[in-house]
């Protein structure tokens, strides 16, 4: 009896079949319930490996072990003729029935009995609309209140202020309003009103003053033409922390009016926006939210979590807060592993959808729940979907500058560059001195070779964030194949920068490429178990990986890391497990939750390297249908996953010729050991040697002309 006639006799796969779904059932519902008590994120972490872990023991017992009228025996002891292998078949075959009615029943409720936001069909405002709006003068910037209040812990309350007032005149289509992002660089800047306008593009500027003492707030607000310096309006308001909506929509509506005196009163016009919805915040609940949301907007790794632990108790306690819950859902998304946060992306995915469902059905037209729902679908390479709903907030918010942004890069993604142009002029003019707007400008000017755009761009960046316009000539240089240049450009960062994130992961990969292999193991267990193991050093390598996978928690960190040292040291089966284990340890639908795209690719690779061809052809499908289609540089590694190895190769080849090497650490990628077989592959591993020779050469000049430098300004 062959060994696969074996292993369906004594019920292995349906067992292994059994397991797995029941077990995605299990991780679904207990994420479910640990949400709602807010338990720690390593609970379901630790959920999920013992699952993963739980697999092997329970294939081996299905083998060898079997389920008799007498008990549990070894399946050595019993005679073939007593076997119930088959009625014990059938019992799994209606258990596997039922837990899949059971799963089915709960992704329906999931994704239909729950409420949840939808993209609505609409046509953003284009750049042309937004310079027409311009252009009629009913521009407007909201620059941070001034903190009265003699303590500086409530800088975040004159900040949310000035924030929550942007949203709601944001929400007024008749109105442009400067991204919060430029017109709170603004809050350090010691400038006149001109020269604010002038930066932010915007004819009018709405300033003022917080003074908090105990429930108490005294406001003062003035509008202010930035052309001649003319005070519109102005006034100050007493008011209780529980009237603090009211205030808001009532300096909302004066603004608008003393802007747009021809549109008050007329029909479709809206010139109020409550910034409640139908629910009664606390005053303590919106002062955390406040919190929270200052936390969030500084954009760091350590204050998105610290939004993120903030707003999980917030929304605990007051579960009808609205906007609580958009941002909640908004911060868990910018915490995951895909937005180089910490939470592991099958956890955060499954919570922010159900936040944006609780959102949603508290107040449906909150702008912010369409990003993140556009952005949901984006981080799981479906760039199509996540631009209805990033249109679907803009329609909400026509100011949405991060909204436009988003579209930008959704659309480059599916190759419409146009409307990729389009939106990002459109974030540009909102949003005229956002760094991550002003790095998208650059990098995608720079790759479509729009020089005057990525110089005007370059120049902005450099005046509000010197830091990020010197690592961005780096990257740049980097993703160019300009790797002597990078590595000089990266070393001058690290030494003018030294607060700033070292970067050390692509200094290592440069530093191995030009020859400086100690240096390069020297900067991080994870580079060094890397090239160590390119250069054969089993051990060392092996050694190493373990020690920087003890400090990884998320499983597409470590797979990466496992795979890429097995993969170089030959150990194609391990490699191969690895993998696998991703890719179908987790029940998901789509390969979105499974595995990064990286991963995927050389998952395909090994099942085709292992002979289950079969089973690669739909995987390399997907690859190449959601994330691969549209970048011309790759085409060789399409063909690589449909099979097609020459014709790979002959691309390689062209584009090593063309200054585009398939370089890894030290050489050739070692996922290319597919093509080593081929005539061909000895062209391509001289062009890329002459090509990191050309660069070795070059490091030496840049470096020795660089001494030379220092030593003539340092004599």
């Amino acid at each position: 009896m062959s060994l696969f006639s074996e292993l369906q006799r004594r019920n292995v796969f349906r067992v292994t079949v059994a397991y797995i779904v029941s077990g995605w059932l299990l991780a679904q519902v207990a994420d479910l319930v640990l949400d709602n008590i807010a338990a720690p994120d390593w609970v379901m972490q630790t959920i999920l490996l013992v699952l993963v872990l739980g697999l092997a023991p329970v294939v081996f017992f299905s083998w060898a072990y079997e389920v008799t009228p007498d008990g549990i025996k070894r399946e050595a002891e019993i005679d073939r003729s007593q076997s119930i292998t088959h009625i014990t078949g059938h019992k799994l075959d209606r258990t596997i029935t039922f837990v899949l009615l059971l799963a089915v029943a709960y992704f329906a409720a999931d994704k239909f009995l729950l409420s949840q936001p939808q993209p609505v069909a609409t046509t953003a405002e284009t750049s042309e609309e937004i310079a027409a709006t311009t252009a009629a003068g009913n521009t407007i910037a909201v620059l941070p209140f001034v903190n009265m209040s003699g303590d500086e812990e409530n800088e975040y309350f004159s900040d949310g202020l000035s924030e929550e007032l942007l949203n709601v005149l944001a929400k007024n289509p008749a109105l442009q309003v400067a991204a919060r992002t430029s017109s709170f660089s603004m809050k350090d800047e010691k400038l006149e009103i001109g020269e604010i306008g002038q930066r932010l593009n915007v004819d009018h500027v709405l300033e003022g003053s917080v003074r908090k003492s105990g429930d108490q707030v005294r406001i003062t607000a003035q509008l202010i033409r930035v052309d001649n310096g003319f005070h519109l309006w102005s006034e100050t308001y007493d008011r209780n922390l529980d009237d603090i909506f009211a205030v808001q929509d009532e300096i909302s509506a004066k603004i608008t009016a003393a802007l747009l005196p021809q549109l008050v009163g007329e029909p479709g016009i809206e010139t109020t926006a409550s910034t409640s919805s139908g629910y009664e915040v606390p005053a303590e609940a919106y002062q955390a939210y406040l919190l929270a949301r200052d936390n969030f907007n500084r954009l760091t790794q350590s204050t998105i979590g610290s939004a993120y632990e903030q707003l999980k108790i917030l929304v605990r306690e007051y579960p009808d807060y609205a906007e609580a819950q958009a941002l909640y859902a908004h911060a868990t998304l910018m915490n995951s592993s895909r937005m180089e946060g910490d939470l592991p992306w099958i956890i955060a995915e499954n919570q922010v959808r159900r936040t944006l469902q609780k959102a949603s059905a508290l107040k449906a037209d909150l702008p912010e729940i369409y990003l993140v729902e556009g952005l949901l679908h984006a981080r799981s390479h479906d760039p199509e979907t996540a631009i209805g709903f990033f249109e679907r907030a803009i329609e909400l918010n026509p100011s949405y500058a991060e909204a436009y942004r988003y579209i930008s890069e959704a659309a480059m993604r599916l190759g419409r560059t146009s409307q990729a142009w389009d939106a990002l002029e459109a974030a540009r003019k909102l949003d005229p001195i956002s760094v991550s707007t002003l790095n998208w400008a650059i990098t995608q000017a720079t790759n479509h070779d729009q020089p005057e755009i990525a110089d005007d761009a370059m120049r902005i960046l450099r005046q509000v964030a010197p830091t990020s316009a010197d690592y961005l000539h780096f990257h740049l240089l980097y993703e160019n194949y300009r790797h002597a240049e990078a590595a000089v450009a990266l070393e001058d960062f690290r030494a003018n920068w030294p607060d700033e994130d070292s970067h050390d992961w692509q200094l290592a990969r440069l530093y191995a490429i030009l020859g400086k292999t100690d240096e390069a193991m020297a900067l991080g267990l994870a580079s060094k178990a890397r090239i160590a193991s390119e250069l054969g050093q089993r051990d060392l390598a092996l050694a190493a990986m373990e020690e920087a996978a003890a400090n990884r928690t998320d499983p597409h960190d470590r797979a990466d890391l496992y795979w890429y040292t097995y993969v170089n040291l030959g150990m194609y089966d391990e490699a191969l497990e690895v993998l696998s284990d991703l890719w179908y340890g987790y029940a998901a639908e789509d390969i979105g939750p499974k595995m990064d795209i990286g991963d995927a690719f050389n998952f395909v690779l090994l099942l085709r390297n292992a002979g289950r061809v079969d089973e690669a052809a739909p995987i390399a499908a997907q690859l190449i249908d959601i994330d691969l289609a549209n970048e011309e540089d790759n085409a060789a590694f399409i063909r690589m996953m449909e099979g097609d190895y020459e014709e790979a190769l002959r691309l390689f080849i062209e584009q090593t010729k063309n200054g585009k090497p398939p370089i890894g650490y030290v050489g050739l990628r070692k996922r290319l050991f597919v093509l080593k077989p081929f005539p061909e592959y000895a062209t391509l591993e001289r062009l890329v040697d002459e090509w990191v020779e050309e660069q070795r050469a070059l490091y030496e000049e840049l470096t020795a002309a660089r001494a030379s430098a220092e030593d003539t300004a340092h004599p």
